[in-house]
């Protein structure tokens, strides 16, 4: 799992510095060294960071809240990041087989189950 620094670091490769991220997520170049230096930020941050990383804003929010917490609470989100992982590798790679299986099927059929939808072409 990534940190929170670890996003922070992917936007400092694009934008070149912490004035240039604390610019791109609406704080204080002060608010991202403090960042930086425990660790920890605000969900709505968080967001924002998924955001102009263009990644899914569940994996930020995910990292700062295990940032935050502390024993069984933290034992608790990294359990949760390590489901969500895992259900992440098994969706695609149903889909990646379901994709390359030799039957034929239409551009509008789908493979249903009760959260998860899958259309293949």
């Amino acid at each position: 799992m990534k940190t929170i620094n670890d996003y922070l670091d992917e936007i400092q490769t694009k934008t070149g510095s912490d004035y240039a991220i604390a610019k791109k997520i609406g704080v204080t170049k002060q608010s991202v060294s403090i960042i930086r230096k425990t660790g920890h930020v605000k969900e709505e941050t968080a967001i924002k960071i998924a955001d102009a990383l263009g990644i899914n804003r569940n994996e930020v929010v995910l990292a700062a809240m295990i940032a935050k917490s502390k024993g069984e609470v933290r034992k608790t989100w990294e359990n949760i990041s390590k489901i969500t992982g895992i259900a992440a590798s098994v969706t695609l790679a149903s889909a990646l087989a379901l994709a390359n299986s030799s039957a034929e099927v239409s551009l509008t059929e789908s493979i249903q189950s009760p959260n998860m939808y899958i259309m293949l072409n």
